[in-house]
């Protein structure tokens, strides 16, 4: 759903900079980690303290190189992370702000809304971003500070949060993801006679490729994949025969625009649903920031409570702390 797919977003941009870090632990340890590299480059063990990153043929690359090369292709964007974590630690430091251990669960369990289980949420985190279950947490943890500092002094009322769920209700109650497969003839009668072959034991997928008039799903035996169950890109009366269907069961013919349809439910599987008290919290949450405006100048406001030095950069400290929030 759209909620979902925006924080997958943010932890993809974070998961970036965190990727950037590790390149720049590494290249402080390559002194002490074995490399594996091409047979022509090699590193310059004599020269490491000499601050030499690599040797290819004869021509050495310094670690100055690298690290400006660094800089200057993800610099800004590893910085920015770095000096927001750094004003939210001292920020949870002064005791101004903190995040419970059931929060960032809570959270997590907000990221997952729409997966079949945890497995499945953390399996796509690791082959998409790279991120490890610690990874995530932690990226929820921050997320969870900056928005707490952001939104602050935001009230929202229950009438609020009310509006918000019933105008809402198909995001916050994602749909049963079901896995179908059909079979389109010109006439009733033939979509009779092939739903008898299938009782009798003859193999829908084979029957399928034979006899149905839909091209697109023919040669794949029928396969119509994976959809939100009333997906509006099927034929309304197939998704509704559907619908109606246990896993494994076959409709009776359905007529539809172009013909006769018989529908099989291979699976149904319904996403995790958020409690109503979790649900409720993160509604007036999402409503809070929308007031306070984006992350990014939320981020923007806490550096300059914080007076950020960076290089020739520097940007004065705002008057007060509450006069940044």
């Amino acid at each position: 759903m759209g909620r979902d797919k925006a924080l997958k977003t943010i932890i993809g941009i974070q998961a970036a900079c965190m990727v950037v870090l590790a390149v720049l632990i590494i290249t402080n340890r390559l002194s002490d980690e074995p490399a594996i590299l091409p047979v022509n480059a090699q590193l310059d063990e004599s020269a490491q303290g000499n601050g030499i990153a690599a040797t290819v043929g004869g021509v050495q690359i310094s670690e100055a190189e690298l690290m400006k090369q660094l800089r200057e292709q993800y610099g800004d964007s590893l910085l920015q992370t770095m000096m927001v974590r750094a004003a939210l630690d001292q920020e949870s430091a002064k005791g101004a702000l903190q995040v419970t251990e059931a929060e960032v669960e809570a959270e997590l369990m907000v990221q997952m809304a729409g997966y079949s289980d945890k497995e499945s949420f953390y399996k796509e985190m690791k082959s998409q971003f790279g991120l490890s279950q610690d990874d995530v947490y932690e990226e929820a943890m921050y997320r969870l500070l900056l928005e707490k500092w952001m939104t602050k002094d935001i009230a929202v009322s229950e009438a609020a949060i009310d509006a918000y769920m019933e105008e809402n209700s198909e995001e916050l109650y994602p749909a049963p993801q079901v896995h179908l497969r059909w079979i389109v003839n010109e006439s009733r009668q033939q979509a009779e006679q092939l739903l008898q072959k299938i009782e009798a034991g003859e193999d829908f997928g084979e029957l399928a490729r034979q006899h149905s008039m839909d091209e697109a799903t023919a040669e794949l035996g029928g396969d119509l994949g994976v959809m939100e169950e009333g997906d509006p890109f099927l034929a309304p009366e197939a998704a509704e025969a559907a619908a109606a269907l246990e896993p494994g069961a076959i409709s009776e013919p359905v007529e539809i625009e172009v013909g006769f349809a018989i529908v099989q439910l291979l699976s149904r599987e319904q996403p995790q649903w958020l409690d109503e008290e979790l649900l409720r919290s993160e509604v007036r949450r999402m409503l809070a920031l929308d007031e306070a405006g984006s992350l990014k100048e939320g981020e923007q406001r806490l550096l300059r409570q914080y007076g950020v030095s960076s290089g020739s950069v520097k940007t004065p400290a705002a008057p007060s702390p509450s006069a940044s929030g």
